[in-house]
């Protein structure tokens, strides 16, 4: 299958997807979503394929949401929130492990995804946020998810400040498998998939279901999220970025 805003290349195995809208820092239009996703359901039904790398074009992994197509209708928000909140849980139940390879800025949409894949690798000059709460809003996965992985206290300063986390960081806080040269990433990926890759296929997604069983909370998570973007701080927020100035909240 052909694809616009990603790449799909297949080596001995290995299938590495890459986010390719590096002029816009590979950040999630709707139509780059939609691949990413139509991408997964091609590759877990080719059984050639035993794991899959997931990494960024350019100078990052993905630096979130296309904000230019954020929508203000409430209509169209709720359609956009119930894809949102079924999106997570199809990337769980991939059947295949998935590897972030993680260049640059992971931020908001591209942080969430990591935290919804298996293994992360990141080179010394990624970055990685959660940065919702800067527009008004809060990234729904990281909410539910975050605390699990990274404890209750760090989750809460890395989310409601916005703040962004080194590779060493993210290392020492545990969301990172490895950290490595810039220019050796992709190797130490490609290494990593190798060695799962020998692995017996049934022991790697028994492993990966049993492990994510606790993964839920959704419904609060994403209902808080269409709670958020009926709110005034919100509009300021996203108007605040395109307008690039400091937003004014008034807690409305």
């Amino acid at each position: 299958m052909q694809y616009k805003n990603i790449l799909v290349e297949k080596r001995d195995g290995i299938a590495i997807i890459t986010f390719n809208r590096p002029e816009k820092l590979n950040a999630v239009s709707l139509e780059m979503r939609s691949e990413f996703l139509d991408a997964l359901d091609e590759l877990e039904v080719d059984d050639e394929v035993r794991v899959v790398i997931v990494t960024g074009a350019g100078r990052a992994f993905c630096a979130g949401a296309d904000i230019s197509e954020f929508e203000m209708d409430p209509v169209k928000l709720r359609k956009g929130a119930i894809r949102m909140k079924r999106e997570p849980m199809r990337i769980l139940a991939f059947e295949k492990p998935i590897i972030g390879a993680v260049n640059g800025i992971a931020a908001g949409e591209g942080s969430q995804w990591l935290l919804e894949f298996d293994l992360i690798v990141a080179s010394e000059g990624a970055r990685f946020a959660w940065p919702a709460t800067s527009l008004g809003m809060a990234c729904p996965y990281g909410i539910i998810r975050l605390a699990s992985e990274v404890g209750r206290f760090r989750a809460k300063e890395a989310l409601m400040t916005s703040k962004y986390l080194s590779a060493d960081e993210a290392y020492q806080w545990g969301l990172v498998t490895r950290v490595v040269p810039d220019e050796e990433l992709m190797d130490a990926a490609i290494e990593l998939a190798n060695k799962i890759k020998r692995m017996p296929p049934l022991s790697i997604r028994s492993i990966k279901e049993a492990v994510n069983r606790g993964l839920e909370g959704y419904e609060y998570a994403y209902q808080t999220i269409l709670n958020l973007q009926q709110t005034e701080d919100f509009r300021e927020g996203i108007q605040a970025f395109l307008e690039k100035r400091e937003p004014e909240f008034q807690g409305r």
